[in-house]
C-alpha cells in the first residue's frame, strides 16, 4: 500500500515552455491567460549575419544574466569569454554575442531596468499553481518594478535571439503571459510582459 501510494503523481508539473507550446499546438486560448497581443516586442539593432542557434542564444542568455547592466566592452568580452569555454563557442560566435550584450544594454528598456538596481530580479525561478492542479515552472530573464500613472507595476523581460520569432511568437507570448501571472501573483501587482528579441 504504501508504494503504490508513493507512485501516485502528487503534482502534475511542466514548464511554462511546454505548457505554451501545447496550448498554441492545440488553438486554446483560456480566459484566465490574459490576450497575447498585450505583450510587447522591443527590437535590438543586430547585425544582420551573425551566428545563430541553441548555443548561441544560449551564450547570450548567460552574458545577460551575469554583467552589470552598465558593463563595458571589456566586461562583456570578459564574461563572453568564460561562458564561451563552457559551451564550446567559437570566436565568432563570441564577437556576435558581445555585440548583442552590448546592443542589448544600451536599449531603453535595459537603462531602466539598471534604474531599478535594488529589486531587480535576472534568471528569477518562479512556480504557478493552475485551477486545473498543474503546477508550471519557469526562469524570468529580467524582471523589475516600474512606477505608473495607477501606481507600482513589473516589467517582466524575455530575451529571444531567434533569426525570426515569427514562426514561435504566438507560442513567446503565451510563455510569457504564464510568467506574468506568476510575478503578479507573486508581488500582488500587475505586471507587463516584453519580448527583448537580441
Amino acid at each position: 500500500t504504501v508504494v503504490a501510494a508513493g507512485a501516485a503523481e502528487t503534482y502534475q508539473v511542466v514548464t511554462a515552455t511546454e505548457l505554451a507550446a501545447r496550448i498554441v499546438e492545440r488553438g486554446e486560448r483560456p480566459a484566465w491567460l490574459g490576450d497575447p497581443d498585450q505583450i510587447g516586442i522591443e527590437r535590438v539593432a543586430r547585425a544582420r549575419a551573425r551566428p545563430h542557434g541553441v548555443r548561441f542564444g544560449t551564450l547570450v542568455h548567460a552574458i545577460l544574466s551575469r554583467i552589470a547592466l552598465d558593463a563595458d566592452a571589456a566586461a562583456i568580452a570578459e564574461a563572453a569569454r568564460f561562458f564561451a569555454r563552457m559551451l564550446g563557442a567559437d570566436d565568432a560566435e563570441v564577437a556576435a554575442a558581445c555585440e548583442a550584450a552590448a546592443a542589448a544594454l544600451r536599449a531603453p528598456l535595459m537603462r531602466a531596468a539598471a534604474a531599478a538596481a535594488a529589486r531587480l530580479r535576472r534568471e528569477c525561478a518562479l512556480v504557478l499553481r493552475l485551477e486545473d492542479g498543474a503546477t508550471v515552472e519557469g526562469v524570468v530573464d529580467l524582471a523589475f518594478p516600474e512606477r505608473t500613472a495607477g501606481g507600482e507595476q513589473w516589467v517582466v523581460v524575455d530575451f529571444k535571439t531567434d533569426v525570426d520569432m515569427a514562426g514561435r511568437l504566438d507560442e513567446y507570448r503565451v510563455q510569457l503571459l504564464l510568467y506574468l501571472r506568476a510575478v503578479s501573483q507573486s508581488v500582488g501587482a500587475p505586471a507587463r510582459g516584453v519580448l527583448m528579441w537580441v
